[in-house]
């Protein structure tokens, strides 16, 4: 048998495993600690202001999760109990872990359906993807036990201790799926997380928990064998025009944001699972974020700038258009006329 053809029957057998993955993370980016998700903040669910009890789960409500729930007994946007937390946030690294509920429990209650940790380098731009999913079909008393959750990113195969609740904890590759697992996994988090690696909505702005890198370098596929062949089609990069007040704050990224999640923050388009108060000023108009002006004074000060982006979603080779690369040193691919 020919080398070459060895090497590619090679590549097509090892599958990179979490512990290669989340090595590589801790080396290019930052140790990930073992956390607790019930330390973190909780989101809060509302509707019309007011607090939904924590054991049910409203179809709409002021501020759904933006993240779509297909799972197997998920019971929507506007689960109670969900929990964020920073573990880092400096100039070296940014790490937030976000514990959610897809299924109504009682209050207290330790489990949670999907953990999610964004890993990201404000130095390099390397950003580390890792999920957790509780087993289908989702049910209340079943779940993944947010007391102790093991890291997903060391540098040895060191067994995980106790924590001081006395919760022993899984080993990692029993928790964390594997690196295929997520990079192969549609949508791609890339997709949503085009703009940069930390998402801003309503929902997760009721917190004090997002670490904020509107302008920093961005590499989303920059770590890991399987995010980049998984993701080597998936070019994402930024777009705006001179002078645009939307990209004043942050960059717009060339897949989801244009294709949803522009059109959801600025009044266009509803978000799933938001209830009739969401769909009105102020609240359908959440960016800019804070902005409390009249709606006449929103649509003076972005909608020209909106539709010029809109125009550049459609065609990012357009006139008006410049459009950059993401990477330590991002590329300018157009330039505005």
């Amino acid at each position: 048998m020919k080398p070459a053809l060895l090497l590619l029957l090679a590549g097509t057998v090892h599958a990179e495993t979490l512990f290669e993955y989340g090595r590589q993370c801790a080396v290019q980016v930052s140790e990930i600690p073992a956390f607790n998700c019930m330390a973190g903040e909780e989101i809060a669910i509302t509707i019309d202001g007011r607090p939904v009890p924590v054991d049910q789960a409203p179809q709409q409500c002021d501020r759904p999760s933006l993240l779509p729930q297909h799972d197997t007994g998920s019971q929507g946007q506007c689960v109670p109990g969900s929990r964020v937390l920073v573990l880092r946030d400096d100039r070296t690294a940014q790490i937030s872990a976000i514990c959610r509920k897809q299924v109504a429990r009682p209050a207290g209650s330790p489990l949670f359906d999907e953990i999610n940790v964004i890993s990201h380098s404000p130095k390099n731009g390397k950003t580390c993807w890792f999920t957790a999913k509780a087993r289908a079909p989702l049910a209340a008393g079943a779940g993944i036990d947010g007391r102790w959750v093991p890291s997903p990113s060391t540098l040895t195969r060191k067994a995980q201790a106790a924590n001081p609740e006395g919760v022993k904890a899984p080993p990692a590759d029993k928790v964390w799926q594997t690196p295929h697992q997520v990079a192969w996994s549609q949508p791609a988090c890339v997709n949503c997380h085009d703009s940069g690696p930390f998402m801003y909505s309503p929902y997760i702005a009721q917190t004090t928990q997002l670490p904020g890198d509107p302008f920093g370098f961005y590499e989303p596929k920059a770590i890991g064998e399987d995010f980049k062949k998984a993701w080597a089609r998936l070019n994402a990069f930024g777009i705006t025009t001179r002078g645009n007040t939307c990209t004043a704050c942050h960059r717009m990224g060339n897949m989801n944001s244009c294709r949803v999640a522009m059109q959801q923050s600025t009044g266009s388009a509803p978000q799933e699972g938001g209830d009739e108060w969401s769909k009105r000023f102020p609240q359908s108009h959440w960016m800019s974020p804070g902005d409390l002006h009249s709606q006449a004074q929103w649509v003076q000060q972005f909608s020209d700038s909106l539709k010029k982006l809109a125009a550049c979603c459609e065609n990012p080779q357009g006139a008006e258009c410049r459009v950059a690369e993401y990477g330590p040193k991002p590329k300018h691919l157009g330039s505005n006329r």
